[in-house]
């Protein structure tokens, strides 16, 4: 089966990107072949010769799409971790017109398992499925900002997308995302997360073992994870617990920091970043400076 997967990242996260894509190509079934596509605005010739080494003597295959910053230059973002690379993931149904269905995913995460079953589910007329982490409601919301725009009844993460985009394609769904990038402003506080939930009013829920928080992961209580005290309002503790026994992606979210920039990383993503070639090894001076301070 070939399964297009869109990673969207720049040359300050080659290492987190790289152990991202490795892990995915590790854990696809014998008959499962991605089609990784890779959004970028600054990978030069070099570095994407290296990347595509980790498909080498696969079924797989890696592919790099330049865009231009431009494009998204008066949008809202932070300068510091998100910056305008978050809006790409919001152009591919019009960049891969080849296409009717795309799965996109965060570079900050570890794949635990295989796509093919995610990659077929039944989208029957909604624009895109994700994992929802919270309920929407005004003046109770723990963590996402609260829009009356926004008419779901939850919100959902934007770390991992099943994309219908022969849908968002009939339904010009990119150019509603520009208008409301547009009309929302400086409203918006999670960038691309709010434009898909603002914009988007079918949206079909996946399991939470497609973007367990490391916090859940790697703890030893969930009920004391901090992101228990949102995801309680959606999944009971044994949903919770049998995501953690059973993730297919762990995202990285969260205060406890990337996995890279920690001076003892957990077990299993070190395991993948000791297995990377040296040149895919790239720490930038904020990796450096986040680890010197991080306490793990």
């Amino acid at each position: 089966m070939n399964i297009p997967v869109v990673f969207c990242f720049d040359k300050r996260i080659i290492l987190g990107a790289s152990v991202a894509i490795k892990s995915l190509i590790d854990c696809a079934k014998g008959d499962t072949s991605y089609d990784i596509r890779i959004f970028h605005s600054d990978l030069d010739i070099k570095n994407q010769k290296n990347i595509t080494r980790l498909a080498e003597n696969t079924n797989h295959r890696i592919s790099f799409h330049y865009i231009n910053p431009k494009i998204f230059l008066d949008a809202p973002h932070n300068r510091k971790s998100w910056t305008e690379i978050v809006y790409y993931r919001l152009l591919i149904p019009e960049i891969l017109k080849e296409y009717d269905k795309v799965i996109y995913s965060d570079v900050d995460v570890l794949f635990k398992g295989d796509l093919s079953e995610v990659y077929n589910t039944d989208l029957a007329g909604n624009e895109f499925a994700a994992v929802p982490v919270e309920l929407n409601r005004k003046n109770k919301m723990v963590c996402h900002k609260y829009f009356p725009e926004n008419t779901n009844d939850k919100i959902f993460i934007s770390s991992f997308i099943v994309m219908n985009c022969g849908l968002m394609r009939e339904e010009k769904t990119v150019k509603k995302f520009f208008e409301a990038i547009e009309h929302f402003g400086n409203r918006l506080k999670f960038f691309d997360l709010d434009v898909l939930n603002i914009t988007c009013d079918k949206i079909l829920p996946l399991d939470f073992r497609y973007g367990v928080f490391q916090s859940i992961e790697y703890g030893e209580d969930i009920t004391k994870a901090k992101e228990y005290k949102f995801l309680k309002e959606i999944y009971s503790l044994e949903d919770l617990e049998e995501a953690k026994k059973n993730p297919v992606m762990v995202h990285y979210a969260g205060k406890s920091g990337k996995p890279w920039r920690m001076k003892n990383p957990y077990p299993d993503y070190k395991e993948y970043m000791d297995s990377l070639p040296k040149e895919l090894v790239q720490y930038t001076f904020r990796d450096l400076r986040k680890r010197f301070f991080n306490k793990r």
